[in-house]
């Protein structure tokens, strides 16, 4: 009972299912056999998880309607067709091949080789795809099987459809197109949403070749987004850049397939053939290329230092080829040694002197005897363009009532401009220490006019009022002007506070 059950799950209808060749979001791809003839075929099965789903089992019986149609050498061909209740599938030949993005990946050399001849069946199959009237939609290296010998199957026509006709193109919006395809092979016009048309195979196409003939896509990006802008607006580089045994005129070839405008494409698929029939794509034949490549890599590593001090090779080595193994790597060190001392002296040669600052001379200390005495009625420096000194209160002899340099309407006698007063003077009231007005200096006749004040009589302590701000003083002629008074920062506190309604909160 058990084997009769396990019959039953890897057989389908009169198919065996042997080996699962490859798994995908909606299908499974097994080789097969037929139970009744033995004869191996590929069946694409919707998976289990899809199976009631009438969309995907509609799109998997249009893809194998249009692989049905299309009977060519290197199209994939498809045998029989079956969309059940229990089962959806079509089955097609078994190809013995991997797909050209394993080809690529795993056996470049041999794909270069044959990389004439895939461009040619290429570019036959996909001419006669668009004779039946069908654009693929997905070239892409996934999408093509090839063998050794350099044979193509072109596979999955699950986008396949007709081009866009003008009037349809004239009452579709664009924003309701979708973009099928695949990001690193997809043309510029279907990014921009703009009519399918047979162009945009030949540009997808030749991103395919430029992949086979380099490694690598022309467009590489982590972003999606940027991708699809890569292909709309970035040049791509030249492919002889990546792989230089490719010739100039297979560079041109190259771009003209992948242009941005469909206008300066190739106009056909027969004119894409045409060209690669005459096309010289190597400089050199690519398996005589790579053969030399390879020597000249082993010649460079048997040359290389490594080489000569690789412990295995010194193993076998007589004692006479050790010693002149070690002195050739001591001539190697010593050289790499004297180079890099050399370029050390010259950056030190070239590296400027380093500054000195200059040094400044000692202030002179001032001398008694330099100083000169004020005569009486003699005007003071400032009126003779002399540095002035710091007069006594009171002022100057000579001129009573005139307030010293740098005194300002309301300073008390003896402060220096922006000084506070100390906590319980008034405007007017001398410094502690200081005269009051009107009483004698000691050693200068005379005094400042002004009220008197008798001594026994104490004047009330009030508090200190700020200074009134008044304009610019009038300077008196030859007097030298007032310093200006430095300004003070602003208090934090005085600072406005925010309003919350000056905030843009969204």
């Amino acid at each position: 009972m058990a084997d009769n059950d396990n019959q039953n799950q890897n057989q389908i209808d009169q198919y065996q299912l042997v080996n699962c060749i490859a798994t995908g979001g909606i299908s499974q791809i097994w080789e097969v056999k037929h139970i009744a003839n033995q004869q191996q075929f590929a069946m694409k099965l919707l998976l289990p998880e899809h199976i009631k789903d009438s969309h995907k089992k509609s799109e998997l019986k249009s893809e194998a309607t249009i692989a049905r149609q299309l009977e060519h050498p290197s199209i994939i061909k498809v045998v029989d067709i079956s969309i059940g209740r229990d089962n959806s599938y079509f089955i097609m030949e078994h190809f013995r091949g991997n797909n050209m993005k394993n080809a690529i990946r795993f056996d470049h050399s041999t794909v270069q080789g044959r990389s004439k001849k895939i461009m040619e069946l290429l570019a036959q199959a996909f001419a006669f795809i668009h004779d039946k009237g069908w654009v693929h939609k997905d070239i892409k290296p996934d999408n093509v099987l090839v063998n050794k010998a350099g044979d193509v199957r072109v596979i999955d026509f699950s986008l396949a459809s007709k081009p866009t006709g003008f009037i349809s193109s004239m009452l579709t919006r664009k924003s309701s197109v979708v973009i099928q395809g695949t990001r690193t092979y997809l043309a510029p016009e279907l990014i921009q949403r703009q009519p399918l048309t047979f162009s945009a195979d030949i540009y997808s196409l030749g991103i395919l070749f430029y992949e086979m003939l380099t490694g690598r896509p022309p467009f590489i990006m982590s972003n999606p987004n940027d991708l699809l802008m890569a292909h709309v607006r970035e040049k791509a580089e030249r492919p002889s850049g990546y792989n230089p045994n490719l010739s100039p005129e297979l560079d041109q070839f190259i771009f003209k397939m992948i242009a941005k405008k469909p206008s300066e494409r190739f106009g056909s698929m027969h004119e894409v053939y045409s060209a690669v029939r005459t096309l010289r794509a190597f400089v050199e034949d690519p398996e005589t290329f790579l053969r030399n490549k390879a020597s000249k890599d082993e010649a460079d590593y048997q040359d290389s230092v490594a080489s000569t001090l690789d412990s295995r090779a010194d193993a076998t080595r007589t004692p006479e080829e050790r010693e002149k193994a070690r002195i050739e790597a001591q001539k190697t060190k010593d050289a790499l040694y004297g180079k890099r001392k050399k370029a050390l002296e010259k950056e030190a040669a070239k590296a400027p002197p380093a500054k000195t600052a200059p040094t400044q001379p000692a202030p002179m200390p001032m001398q008694p005897q330099m100083m000169q005495p004020m005569m009486p009625q003699m005007p003071f420096p400032g009126q003779m363009g002399m540095p002035m000194g710091f007069p006594g209160p009171g002022g100057f002899p000579g001129m009573p009532g005139m307030p010293f340099p740098g005194q300002m309407p309301g300073m008390m006698p003896g402060m220096m401009p922006g000084q506070a007063p100390m906590p319980g003077m008034y405007p007017g009231q001398p410094m502690p220490g200081m005269p009051m007005p009107g009483m004698p200096m000691h050693g200068m006749p005379g005094g400042m006019p002004g009220v008197p004040q008798p001594m026994g009589a104490p004047q009330p302590l009030r508090p200190a009022a700020p200074a009134p701000i008044s304009g610019p003083a009038t300077q008196a002629p030859g007097q030298a002007p007032p310093a200006p008074k430095p300004a003070t920062p602003k208090p934090t506190e005085d600072l406005p506070l925010m309003d919350m309604g000056d905030l843009d909160i969204t």
